[in-house]
């Protein structure tokens, strides 16, 4: 895309640009430039991942890109597509570092510093520039230098070579004044192998103020399409909500979903089809068809793990329920794509679930879906759901024999599974949810207390809260032990680990994953822990940020000595940002502040701690998707023992306002009903506030 107002032919002024810059550029090339903070590929057990020297890894880049840049804490950043070298400036020392998004949230890494007396900031962001026919993303730098003192100050940027000036500044900063050096170099080709831009294409392009006013634009508007959380009373989130969303376009090849934008630089099942259904849940519809034509396509090649073939059904459950778009559910409910049964249709895919019952008394198969062999509980669970999402579309599209088979299987395999549970129950004497229907937790890798995967059915098994949303029949231990398996894990951990994290993977990274919140979203169908997803969070932003509001998939204990100031993990494996766990976290935290249901059902503030129902804290999401197409912003504002909901569009049928601190303490209500055993309070359609008097203040 060629930025509007800079298309500026690569001729005479071009050409006057490169010979003004030539000769101060030539110049601080024969001095002595010291190398940048170094960011580079580093072999981990599971494949190489490209980081710097504490791990830290963020992201910078433009929608598609074949492969995002690697941005690390010292402004440094590592450009692949051939070139696979680390830029930077080598003026950077590992001083005590703030390193942050630009406006909080923009895929701009701005590193601050001080050198000498004076204050460094280093900013890189990537745009989508069109050079002699050809679109680039094209890394935007600027070392800014702000002298405070009452004397001149001299420091050179120390650019590495290949960098592009675009200015020319002294390196001598006068007392009170700040000094900006601009800089640019093409990072991606978007898949092409098409020559680099020149120099002159690249000066005749514009300069760094015009490139950042164009990144900002663009991804102000991506947002404007999903739900806007819009106040919290930690804005954290927000920024994180809103990075997260960005970060998943610029991890994204094409249209091809991946999960990160290194190590795991390529599309994984189970992955992608939690990634594209929080797309369609946050309310971002873009390509929506063609990336769920191409989530067939990876579902039908990819043997690597079962449950994306299982869990198909589940983004075009979404995307119908949220656009209404039946026309083209009907096309691919029973007809599968050009490749036949390697391109799946929906009905072809859930139909899947019944042939891969192969485990004891018809339970799902064996499958590595956790990185290791075993029957595990939480394929069951994501069959379930399967099954759920597939049954709402067969309704949908009018296939009576469809929704009599998914119903049928569903309660088959129900069945099956509670069997199976509760005969291990009863036998070994358990009160939580195992990871392998097969036994206890001491018979398989979740013996170790700080193996994350203690978690996985409350996190990836979708079927307790996402179930319910899609209006499944749920009973057994899968419901009825939620809240006495989060104690059950997260007493194991006590003194292993701190609160709100679920322990990590093996055999280095023990302290946390990029699924952290996550692990959270069964909570919300509970009553101890319907917050978690939210602290667990609020536990990823304070203590595991690899990058600006990134995390590896699973990271280590922190380690003093970092010069990023706050608390960092020091070792990280996968990929930092990692799409599924960020598109996992937006989703809790979504969800537990407003959740749809399948029958036009609103679910407000489900999630929301009791400590954020305080004087004065506000909660507010605009431009939510509902159903069809609809929109709806909500607002919570508390006063003491005063909470007020106000609504603005129009709800497609009632709303449950079910805050946890209602739970037992509603003395009164403005409209609507309400059931204080269960902390309810109901309003109809047409209603747009209504004002909770509780019997006491929460703290």
């Amino acid at each position: 895309m060629q930025i509007p107002g800079v298309r500026v032919a690569a001729g005479l002024l071009a050409v006057l640009l490169v010979a003004q810059l030539g000769a101060a550029v030539a110049g601080r090339a024969n001095a002595a430039v010291p190398p940048p903070y170094p960011c580079r590929p580093r072999v981990t057990n599971d494949g190489t991942v490209i980081a710097g020297l504490f791990d830290d890894a963020g992201l910078i880049g433009w929608e598609g890109n074949a492969q995002g840049v690697v941005a690390c804490l010292g402004g440094s950043f590592y450009v692949r597509d051939g070139r696979n070298a680390t830029y930077g400036f080598g003026a950077y020392d590992d001083t005590r570092t703030q390193w942050v998004n630009a406006d909080g949230y923009l895929p701009a890494l701005v590193t601050s510093f001080k050198s000498d007396g004076v204050a460094v900031s280093i900013t890189n962001f990537g745009d989508d520039v069109t050079l002699g026919g050809h679109p680039f993303v094209v890394v935007y730098s600027r070392f800014a230098v702000h002298n405070p003192t009452a004397a001149p100050v001299t420091l050179s940027p120390g650019a590495t070579p290949g960098l592009l000036a675009l200015n020319d500044e002294p390196d001598t900063v006068a007392a009170g004044a700040t000094v900006t050096h601009d800089y640019a170099i093409a990072a991606d080709r978007f898949g092409g192998s098409y020559a680099w831009p020149t120099a002159a294409q690249l000066l005749a392009a514009g300069g760094y103020d015009s490139h950042f006013a164009h990144m900002a634009d663009y991804w102000n508007s991506r947002l404007s399409a999903i739900a806007d959380i819009t106040s919290l009373p930690d804005p954290s989130l927000i920024d994180a909500y809103k990075t997260g969303f960005i970060y998943t376009q610029i991890i994204k090849s094409g249209d091809h979903l991946d999960t990160g934008p290194d190590n795991y630089n390529m599309v994984f099942t189970h992955d992608s089809i939690g990634i594209l259904t929080n797309l369609f849940t946050q309310g971002d519809y873009r390509d929506a068809h063609d990336l769920l034509l191409q989530e067939r396509t990876v579902i039908g090649s990819d043997a690597e793990y079962n449950d994306g073939l299982w869990t198909y059904s589940w983004p075009w459950a979404e995307y119908l329920l949220k656009t209404g778009d039946l026309a083209f559910v009907k096309a691919n409910f029973a007809t599968d794509g050009p490749g036949g049964a390697s391109e799946p249709s929906i009905q072809r895919s859930a139909h899947a679930i019944a042939a891969d019952r192969t485990g004891p008394g018809g339970v799902m198969e064996e499958t590595g879906d956790i990185d290791s062999n075993g029957y595990w509980t939480v394929d069951n669970y994501e069959a379930l759901f399967g099954l759920t999402a597939y049954r709402y579309l067969a309704q949908a599209v009018g296939d009576a024999t469809e929704v009599r088979w998914a119903t049928s299987e569903y309660n088959s395999l129900l069945a099956a599974v509670n069997k199976a549970l509760e005969a291990i129950i009863s036998a070994d004497h358990i009160d939580y949810i195992p990871c392998a229907i097969t036994g206890p937790n001491i018979a398989n890798r979740c013996a170790f207390p700080m193996d994350a995967n203690w978690a996985s059915v409350l996190g990836g098994g979708l079927w307790a809260w996402d179930g319910y949303l899609f209006g499944a029949r749920q009973t057994g231990p899968a419901i009825s032990l939620v809240d006495d398996t989060y104690a059950y894990g997260f007493g194991r951990l006590r003194g292993l680990d701190p609160a709100n994290t679920f322990g990590g993977y093996p055999w280095r990274y023990f302290y946390s994953t990029g699924y952290n919140a996550g692990y959270g979203s069964s909570g919300l169908i509970g009553e101890r822990y319907r917050d978690q997803g939210i602290l667990s969070y609020e536990f990823m932003i304070a203590n595991t940020q690899a990058g600006p509001y990134s995390w590896w998939e699973s990271t280590g204990r922190p380690i003093p000595g970092d010069p990023w100031v706050g608390t960092h993990p020091t070792s990280g494996q996968g990929s930092s940002p990692h799409a599924w766990g960020m598109a996992d976290a937006n989703e809790v935290l979504l969800g537990s502040l407003a959740a749809q249901r399948s029958d036009g059902t609103l679910v407000v503030g489900r999630g929301v701690p009791d400590a954020w129902v305080t004087t004065g804290d506000t909660m507010a999401v605009s431009n939510f998707p509902t159903v069809d197409g609809g929109r709806i912003g909500l607002t919570i504002t508390t006063d003491g023992t005063s909470v007020r909901l106000s609504l603005s569009g129009t709800p497609a049928a009632a709303v449950l306002w079910q805050l946890p601190a209602f739970l037992s303490n509603i003395a009164g209500v403005s409209s609507g009903t309400y059931d204080e055993a269960s902390g309810t309070v109901t309003l109809a359609a047409g209603s747009r506030a209504v004002t909770v008097t509780l019997q006491h203040a929460v703290s």
